[in-house]
């Protein structure tokens, strides 16, 4: 499996199959440890026909000595074998979960903005969960049980073939069960996976939003909508049960006819003459084990097909191709910083209204140029398309003279660096947060970074410093200590090209004053490009590009546009008074 995709085949049963080669020895001791059962029916006919009847005490308990003999083999490699299924198993279930995450780490923005984290996170985690629980069982048990079974058959057969006939002709109709489930037992799989889906989804929605719902007093309306959600899992479930149990019913009830006739026919054969008393013992311990499959099948059958139903969710998500498709090959060595948008147009959705248009703007190597306009007037999205995370509809994006479309974007944002509204912080160490950008930093140099962020103060007086936890989201932390610590990653990183989004627009004035100071140190001598909500925070920028529904209405800098009389930028300023 080596080198290999996990997830080439078109269904589980072929997945399965894939797997089959990294388990080859567990399948060799597995199948000892089966065969080592089989001589029991043989051994009990033994010594009913023979060894009692001649009163032959030696030779029972040599025969016994053998049964004991097989037991110890039999779960002695059994424990061995199943060592090397968990081992394998594990293996196979996280490589299966790295290529998910994989896929996800370059599937397009716009389904990852369109798609619940809730939802990825059930892909992810619970039917990756179904394929296990999958896995495991069926290697363990049908696989081997099966075999077991026809070995056993085999030594009815030796016994008597007319029980052996008898048994082996009930196969037919488990299959025929299994037909006349299966369909309903996919439907409701599929079911109880898209609520489950749903349910997810709402669940992370509303649990990372509690401190809206509860600051705007609508906890009644976001319990109603999680218990609707709740309510459709819990009813696709009891669908989804009600089906499964009908169909165990039957087949355990088919099971007991099976075993109730099977002895009674063997009885009858003992009557006749037809067949030994130690014979028939022997059917009797062997007939559980022979159906023992019959059983096991109408279980696992049910874990298959939800697994399957799993497997598909993942395919579709693996096999979609609405991943970055302008990914090139260039990787410059070194970016300088020079960004030039040549008629550049973008919009959202294909047939949608344009988000930007005709967007012409050159940013110089080094220079400071700040986004300023109204809400929705498209400052974010020229970000978005320096950064790659979306394609130009027309027109195209220049880094240092290249077009950004032959470069490799992955290589293009190792050059850069973002410092957010509500930067995120992963929960870890404060070093941990600092040196994301650069994993290889030692720590002196993530302290001269803390210290150039303004955030050395703060972190020194932690009981740990650096190797304080900040908790999910930096949730341990201020707003002001989390954006420090984020401009200390940035810094650390020593970007070609900076993005600021809004950094200081969510912070109290000591928080801000700290934090624009820092940003300053950040931004010296690199490009650095400004989304501003507060403009008294870009008044050192060199340049000030104004946007309007899509469109540059107006450039300069902040003295130069103040002083145009009815000009936008004026406006702007005058609403912030």
């Amino acid at each position: 499996m080596k080198n290999s995709d996990p997830l080439k085949a078109p269904a589980l049963s072929g997945f399965l199959l894939a797997q089959q080669k990294p388990l080859g020895w567990f399948h060799f001791w597995r199948t000892v440890s089966v065969l080592s059962t089989v001589p029991f029916p043989l051994i009990t006919q033994y010594i009913v026909d023979h060894s009692i009847p001649n009163r032959d005490m030696v030779e029972m308990l040599l025969y016994c000595g053998y049964g004991a003999a097989l037991i110890a083999v039999h779960y002695g490699v059994m424990v061995f074998a199943l060592r090397i299924l968990s081992e394998k198993v594990q293996l196979i279930m996280v490589r299966l979960r790295s290529r998910i995450f994989r896929k996800l780490q370059f599937m397009h923005f716009g389904f990852l903005d369109r798609t619940q984290t809730g939802r990825l996170l059930s892909k992810y985690a619970f039917d990756t969960q179904n394929i296990e629980g999958a896995i495991i069982p069926i290697l363990t048990s049908i696989i081997p049980e099966v075999v077991r079974s026809v070995a056993l058959i085999a030594a009815l057969i030796w016994i008597n073939p007319w029980n052996a006939a008898f048994v082996a002709a009930t196969i037919p109709i488990f299959a025929f069960i299994r037909f006349r489930f299966a369909r309903k037992i996919e439907r409701t799989n599929r079911e109880v996976r898209l609520a489950r889906e749903r349910l997810t989804g709402k669940a992370s929605e509303y649990i990372s939003a509690l401190k809206l719902v509860r600051g705007y007093g609508q906890e009644p309306q976001a319990q109603d909508v999680l218990d609707h959600a709740s309510d459709a899992y819990s009813n696709s479930r009891q669908g989804q049960m009600m089906v499964n149990q009908g169909m165990n019913v039957v087949v355990f009830s088919m099971h007991s006819a099976i075993n109730i006739l099977a002895v009674c026919f063997g009885a009858y054969l003992v009557i006749k003459g037809n067949m030994s008393l130690g014979a028939l013992i022997a059917l009797v311990g062997a007939l559980p084990v022979i159906l023992t499959p019959i059983n096991l099948f109408a279980q696992f059958n049910i874990q298959y097909l939800l697994a399957a139903e799993s497997y598909n969710s993942i395919k579709e998500l693996i096999d979609s191709d609405y991943v970055e498709q302008w990914q090139g090959e260039e990787r410059p060595e070194k970016i300088k910083g020079q960004v030039k948008f040549q008629d550049v147009s973008f919009s959202y959705q294909e047939d949608g209204p344009p988000t930007l248009s005709h967007i012409n703007l050159t940013i110089s190597k080094g220079e400071s140029v700040a986004f300023v306009g109204p809400s929705g007037s498209g400052k974010s999205t020229l970000v978005n398309l320096l950064l790659g995370l979306y394609a130009p509809t027309r027109g195209e994006i220049l880094i240092d003279g290249t077009a950004q479309a032959s470069i490799d974007m992955r290589h293009l944002r190792q050059q850069c660096a973002i410092v957010m509204q509500d930067s995120i912080l992963l929960s870890g160490t404060i070093l941990d947060n600092i040196r994301f950008g650069r994993p290889e930093a030692s720590e002196a140099d993530a302290i001269e970074a803390a210290k150039k962020a303004n955030a050395w103060e703060f972190i020194s007086q932690l009981p740990e410093g650096l190797q304080t936890r900040v908790g999910e989201r930096g949730a341990s932390l201020s707003g002001g200590q989390r954006q420090r610590v984020a401009i200390a990653r940035a810094i650390l990183r020593d970007p070609a090209i900076l993005v600021l989004d809004e950094a200081t627009s969510a912070l109290d004035n000591e928080s801000e004053r700290l934090v624009q100071k820092a940003l300053e140190t950040l931004s010296a001598g690199r490009t650095t490009i400004t989304i501003a909500h507060r403009l008294s925070t870009i008044r050192s920028a060199d340049r000030i590009v104004v946007v309007e529904r899509g469109r540059i209405v107006e450039t300069g800098t902040y003295d130069e546009l103040s002083a145009i009389s009815g000009s936008k930028f004026q406006e702007l300023l005058q609403a912030q008074g």
